[in-house]
């Protein structure tokens, strides 16, 4: 084994489940980059194992989320930077300068995009197990592509389940996609 690195973030809350940890790390230009259940992005030398900078989103640790984990980090590169993108569990998108790891001021507020906003059915405020990311964003061209990750069977009022598409430079909305419509008729779901 040429090296072993411990992120720290096996927890297990009060309420709903333990943290899992289920990141495929990424490899570019050099760098290992991943996330942590617990909203960490790690960057690390690939040869050596050293860690090279973090990130801590603060996710609250004991909101109980319906599944404590996350998946992955993106990338994304214009012309004269490259960001790594991060859905957290607690469902803000954020992006990172890949250099240093600094949330990128032009993007969203400060870097963030709160994405429990905005939504045709909005989670409860503190509904965290209602809505929440997992998976790592898409990159289309210049979109950032976030789906969602929405309690099954709970209510007929649970979040709309939407698919939506960010400016990679900006972070605003520029379009969304509903797998339902809103209407509520007998058969519309089918339509």
């Amino acid at each position: 084994m040429a090296w072993t690195f411990h992120t720290g973030d096996a927890y297990q809350p009060r309420h709903g489940r333990a943290t899992a940890f289920e990141a495929t790390p990424i490899y570019v230009e050099g760098t290992l980059y991943f996330a942590t259940p617990l909203g960490r992005v790690i960057a690390l030398d690939p040869v050596t194992g050293k860690q090279l900078w973090t990130y801590d989103a603060k996710v609250p640790r004991d909101a109980g989320y319906g599944d404590f984990a996350n998946r992955g980090v993106s990338t994304w590169k214009s012309a004269n930077e490259r960001r790594i993108l991060l859905a957290t569990v607690d469902a803000r998108l954020i992006a990172l300068d890949a250099s240093n790891g600094k949330p990128v001021v032009s993007f969203g507020d400060n870097g963030i995009v709160n994405l429990r906003q905005g939504l045709r059915i909005p989670p409860r405020p503190n509904g965290f197990a209602d809505y929440e990311e997992t998976s790592p964003p898409a990159l289309a061209g210049n979109t950032v592509v976030v789906g969602s990750g929405v309690a099954d069977n709970g209510s007929v009022t649970q979040p709309s389940g939407e698919v939506r598409g960010y400016d990679a430079r900006t972070g605003k909305l520029r379009w969304t996609w509903h797998p339902l419509t809103g209407d509520q008729a007998p058969g519309a779901a089918n339509t």
